[in-house]
């Protein structure tokens, strides 16, 4: 009986560390050490805005990059599993995944009053893991025009310049 109880609680350890997470805040401290988060106030993404044609930046306000190097197949699943597990529990709407090539993209996010105030997009299939938590203001039709025309590549690009 003595030896059942410590292999109990380290089972119990073990399930726990591989649990889905189930809020932002969750998932974010899951992961601070073993990503680089880079926060963009708007002056930062009005440059962006300069640099790129993609039509999502026009509606960001400020944001939250999350990227996680050289991560491999099964921790890029995970990842992702987790966030979106964790938009789950906050109410987020999830509105698309997106496969382009080798990469895959989840978006998901919050509306009051028929407005998407705030965005959380996933991307992995690179060698990075990449998570952008912004604040927008758009409509779904106006978010689903921007999904439309988004260029991944031009992802792969802001995660090599991040890391």
């Amino acid at each position: 009986m003595k030896k059942i109880i410590p292999l109990l609680i380290i089972f119990g350890w073990a399930l726990s560390a591989c649990s889905p997470t189930k809020n932002l805040d969750e998932f974010y401290s899951k992961y601070d050490k073993r990503a680089t988060v880079i926060p963009l106030p708007s002056f930062a993404v009005n440059l962006a805005k300069k640099k790129t044609d993609a039509k999502i930046l026009e509606y960001v306000k400020s944001a939250k990059v999350f990227v996680i190097s050289n991560a491999g197949k099964g921790k890029q699943n995970r990842v992702i599993k987790d966030l979106l597990s964790a938009t789950k529990g906050e109410n987020f709407e999830q509105m698309v995944k997106l496969k382009v090539k080798r990469n895959n993209l989840s978006a998901s996010y919050l509306e009051n009053e028929g407005k998407i105030n705030k965005l959380i997009l996933g991307v992995n299939g690179l060698s990075n893991v990449l998570v952008i938590d912004s604040k927008v203001d758009l409509t779904k039709d106006e978010l689903e025009r921007a999904l439309e025309d988004i260029d991944l590549s031009d992802l792969e690009e802001l995660t090599d310049i991040l890391k």
